[in-house]
């Protein structure tokens, strides 16, 4: 690196650093202030090679923890230094926790069943990113797993994040595997199923390679430095994301041998997590927690309902983070200073863990989690975050700026309200997904251009995408974490349209106005959606449904229930079948239509759109005036009667 390139750098940095100083002071376990929980912060740290920061930072790296005691006595040391036989090992967590789960949840409608219409503007944001996952090289991707395991790595390596000397190398990968799982389901693209397939192979070859069930870009030591709470960037949010890709192959594309190397990988670290516990205390093991461990939770929570094997159970239980977790179950809005997407996944493995055991306090956390980030923490656009942190509630105003809403955050928080709908069918969760899904997601993409996409999305008074601290990232040389859940996103743009329910009378529950096509397997027939795309010379959303026979398919007697947003006005809305008119209910509610759909049928519906302000989540009285725009679910612009000066200015061609 030249020296100009150097100190820029080191400059941007100091700003950096300055910013979390003055910003936030970030809490974990221990809440102990540090700024080395965002991703940007420490990637540009390590890469300074600035010694005299580093050695500040990582100095107060980790300082004695606060009282879990309350959940440490779930598995105290005594009982497992006892219990040293693998079976007592693994029947630990039943001692205190029977699987008792529910089950009365609305089911997926899987992917393969759903297809976007080419004419819409969600299926040119999934062919651009279709078109990006097709770019990227299975050499490229494998490279670094290959030299870790001893391998020949042909090709060339991808730079950024994935570069062979950054600790974070091969999150991006896993990311792939289950984008392109999606991608693979929503579009059957048979060159894009070779391409995944030949990954898993490359993978493969890898973890046997090793041996030891152990599969990462990078060697196992990086684990040695964080049982021994030394630095290192968050191998475990690395590792999740491989095990969750891998999983995503075996669930949507039916690789069992993707199966093989996720049960392998969770084995191998169920003895490194088994043998910390059983060598210091179960509370070392928290400890340790305060560096980044992504979905851990949620993705073992997932091994186990597929496997059965009780002792990824007891592993998922192990990475619920206890003093986050713990905050919530008191019901406490205290997340301020918490590093945002690091959380926001312990509380979906917290959802699974619930879907699981059937145990009400993780159903209990995640609704007043939902609860407190809508009513305290989020923008008009559903996002949350500034500088990847949670700030003071309902101080929002002065959080405006180019790094609010980090791209992962609006990502797993469309998961949190997704499984809140499932459990509850209540309208005010699939309208936050809306909100999100439409103001925070389709608009990180540049354009048709494939493999642009930014990390945050600035809400500031005129400010660009274009000059925030990141940018636009580039195809080969980004791959920041928001690139990772960018690509998921738009692999799974149908995931969330429709939701149905098992009985004497299958129901269709429809949440998005989506154009799109569904093979309604339960009722024997394919359901087309077009929404007529908005104008602000038409005051309404125009959506069609139109029924056909499906493949050897009858018609048989069902109930379509159809969200009746907040956001419109239910005395003007109009819905009629086969011209004949329906009664509307009340906005943020469902219309049920109950009867044996054919083939011809056909529903309309007409939802009025308005122009309407919001308040920002700011108590305070000087900050009153500042509303968001909103065109029915579309975020428009921010209003204000205070006096802003906002200049602007030409960026570069390349910007």
């Amino acid at each position: 690196m030249d020296t100009m390139k150097k100190s820029g750098l080191i400059i941007k940095i100091a700003l950096l650093y300055t910013s979390f100083v003055l910003v936030c002071v970030a809490k974990e376990c221990t809440n102990t202030p540090t700024q080395l929980a965002s991703h940007t912060f420490r990637y540009d740290l390590l890469q300074s090679k600035n010694e005299t920061l580093k050695t500040e930072l990582f100095s107060h790296y980790h300082l004695t923890p606060t009282d879990d005691a309350a959940w440490s006595s779930l598995l105290p040391r005594k009982m497992l230094r006892e219990e040293e036989d693998e079976f007592g090992w693994t029947m630990l967590y039943r001692k205190f926790k029977d699987s008792n789960s529910s089950g009365n949840f609305l089911k997926d409608v899987s992917l393969h069943d759903v297809r976007l219409d080419p004419e819409s503007f969600h299926w040119r944001a999934q062919q651009t990113n279709l078109e990006y996952l097709l770019m990227l090289d299975v050499d490229g991707l494998a490279w670094s797993f290959r030299k870790e395991a001893g391998l020949d790595a042909p090709g060339n390596y991808y730079g950024g994040w994935e570069r062979p000397d950054s600790e974070l190398r091969g999150h991006f990968v896993g990311h792939y595997l289950s984008a392109t799982a999606y991608m693979w389901a929503s579009t059957h693209n048979d060159t894009l199923k070779a391409k995944m397939s030949a990954l898993v192979s490359a993978l493969s070859e890898c973890q046997q390679k090793v041996g030891t069930g152990y599969l990462s870009a990078f060697p196992s030591s990086f684990f040695d430095r964080f049982e021994a709470i030394k630095p290192v960037w968050a191998p475990y949010y690395t590792i999740h994301k491989i095990l969750a890709g891998l999983v995503d192959q075996y669930k949507l594309a039916g690789n069992s041998q993707a199966l093989k190397m996720a049960t392998g990988m969770a084995d191998y670290f169920y003895v490194r997590v088994r043998n910390v516990i059983r060598n210091y205390s179960v509370e070392r093991h928290w400890l340790s927690l305060n560096e980044e461990t992504g979905g851990m939770n949620d993705v073992l929570y997932q091994l186990y309902s597929i496997t059965g094997d009780s002792k990824y159970l007891l592993l998922a239980h192990l990475f619920d983070k206890p003093c986050f977790l713990g905050v919530l179950a008191i019901q406490a809005d205290d997340i301020s200073g918490f590093h945002s997407n690091t959380h926001i996944p312990i509380v979906i493995g917290s959802q699974q863990r619930y879907e699981i055991t059937g145990d009400p306090l993780h159903k209990e956390i995640s609704m007043f989690f939902m609860d407190i980030v809508n009513a305290s923490h989020s923008y008009a656009t559903g996002g949350t975050s500034v500088t990847e942190f949670w700030q003071d509630p309902k101080r929002m105003a002065t959080t405006l700026q180019n790094e609010n809403e980090e791209s992962c955050t609006t990502y797993n928080m469309l998961k949190v309200s997704r499984n809140l709908f499932r459990w509850t069918k209540e309208v005010s969760y699939a309208d936050y997904y809306e909100r999100a899904l439409t103001n925070g997601v389709l608009g990180i993409q540049r354009g048709t251009q494939p493999g642009l996409m930014i990390y945050m999305l600035p809400l500031g008074k005129g400010v660009s995408k274009a000059v925030t601290y990141h940018g636009w990232g580039t195809p080969y040389d980004a791959f920041w974490c928001c690139y990772g859940t960018g690509i998921e996103s738009f692999s799974k743009l149908g995931d969330s349209i429709y939701f149905q329910e098992d009985g004497e009378s299958p129901a269709l529950y429809v949440t998005q106005y989506i154009s799109s096509l569904l093979d309604w397997k339960s009722s024997g027939l394919l359901l087309s959606q077009k929404v007529k795309p908005v104008v602000s010379w038409d005051p309404y959303m125009r959506v069609t449904f139109s029924f056909s026979s499906s493949k050897g398919g009858m018609g048989k007697e069902t109930t379509l229930n159809l969200r009746i947003p907040v956001w419109t006005n239910s005395v003007g809305a109009k819905v009629s079948l086969n011209g004949q008119s329906l009664k509307v209910p009340a906005s943020g509610n469902f219309l049920s239509i109950k009867q044996n759909w054919k083939s011809g049928d056909q529903l309309t519906m007409e939802l009025p759109l308005s122009i309407r302000t919001e308040a920002i989540k700011d108590d305070r009285q000087e900050y009153s005036s500042l509303h968001a725009i909103l065109y029915g679910p579309y975020l428009l612009a921010g209003h204000t009667s205070r006096d802003w000066s906002i200049t602007t200015q030409a960026t570069k061609p390349s910007q």
